[in-house]
């Protein structure tokens, strides 16, 4: 069986662009039952909005919520938002306006890190036990990444989304427990995924703006006017990475694990893309400069640089720092010799005032 990923223009409408990538899909009714009470996840880590790239447009996951309403399904919408589970819990919702949006359209939220965690089992490779919040164990999921760059794992999309549900500390520790091992971590948000797979219906990407370079949050927006969906999150990142001008497999370190594993499609042969051709929206995107060109997994240490000017002491990256490698002067400093290498920093900081130095710039 062919994986069936779609890929639409949004020249039509943010929104429209949504609901034509699910209907060539086969239709909402096909992945979510009439009267389903189903589980929204976007991409809500930071107060930075979607015209920047690094957060979920909720125009796509309104659009969504439209189909699903229609068959009479209820909609909650729920994320563990990274910055504000160590500061305000409700600090992201609320900066973006989503507890409003949410509210105007009867759509029901829930900040998945105050609920009850459900452990799941599985034979893993880095994790056996995975603890998940109780909506996400208990509905369907439909989940809206979008379409970035990530410092520790090149590609942040469908699989990468996930990670969104493990709960506050949970995240830390996750990055503690694999350190600065780019391999152990990218095997880790493939466990993830495989524990929670069959509750995830299906996969919608933001990618109307994407973003490149140093992202997640700290890189530069791409206006590349796409809705790409699946059901399968390996091959919706397959597809991402080819759109993004990238060998989707040796430069991607989730897929090339997952192939390795038997998780999803052994490469693109196997998948059937609709709507548009890879090759008519292919938009050759720049990686992290932590990452080479073809390298699969980071093995090399790098300092992380602050700008003065932008920075403002905030403390957000002493906070979110697992290793808590991090006290706060006039300055942020570093005590790098514990410093693990996971960039929480660089991800989380508000200002985008920190960037990870390679040893040759």
């Amino acid at each position: 069986m062919r994986h069936r990923v779609a890929v639409v223009k949004t020249g039509i409408g943010v929104g429209e662009a949504t609901k034509r990538a699910v209907e060539l899909l086969g239709g909402i009714g096909r992945f979510i039952e009439p009267g389903q009470k189903t589980l929204l996840k976007p991409n809500l880590f930071t107060v930075k909005g979607p015209e920047t790239g690094a957060t979920t447009d909720m125009r796509v996951v309104l659009a969504v919520h439209e189909l699903l309403n229609k068959q009479g399904s209820k909609t909650v919408l729920g994320e563990c938002p990274a910055t504000s589970a160590y500061t305000r819990p409700d600090v992201v919702f609320d900066g973006l306006g989503v507890r409003n949006l949410c509210e105007e359209n009867g759509i029901e939220i829930t900040m998945l890190d105050r609920e009850l965690p459900v452990k799941r089992t599985i034979e893993g490779v880095v994790l056996n036990d995975i603890w998940f919040p109780e909506t996400a164990t208990k509905n369907p999921i439909i989940s809206f990444p979008t379409l970035k760059t990530h410092a520790l794992t090149t590609l942040t999309c469908a699989v990468k989304n996930l990670f969104g549900l493990q709960q506050g500390g949970t995240k830390a520790h996750h990055h503690v427990h694999v350190g600065n091992d780019a391999k152990a971590f990218n095997h880790l948000l493939l466990d993830i995924y495989t524990a929670i797979r069959d509750q995830v219906k299906l996969h919608i990407v933001d990618s109307h703006v994407a973003m490149e370079g140093e992202g997640p949050a700290a890189g530069d927006p791409v206006d590349l006017g796409l809705i790409i969906a699946g059901e399968d999150a390996v091959a919706v990142d397959l597809v991402a990475a080819s759109i993004m001008g990238w060998d989707p497999i040796n430069e991607v370190g989730t897929n090339y694990l997952a192939i390795q594993r038997g998780i999803g499609p052994k490469g693109m042969e196997e998948i059937e893309v609709l709507g548009e051709p890879i090759e008519a929206v292919m938009r050759t995107m720049k990686k992290p400069q932590i990452h080479q060109d073809g390298q699969m997994f980071i093995d090399i240490r790098m300092p992380i640089e602050v700008d003065p000017e932008k920075c403002t002491a905030c403390g957000v990256c002493a906070k979110v720092c697992p290793a808590q490698v991090i006290t706060i002067h006039e300055l942020p400093e570093f005590n790098m010799d514990k410093c693990i290498q996971c960039f929480c920093c660089v991800e989380l900081c508000p200002q985008s005032a920190m960037k990870a130095i390679r040893p040759d710039e």
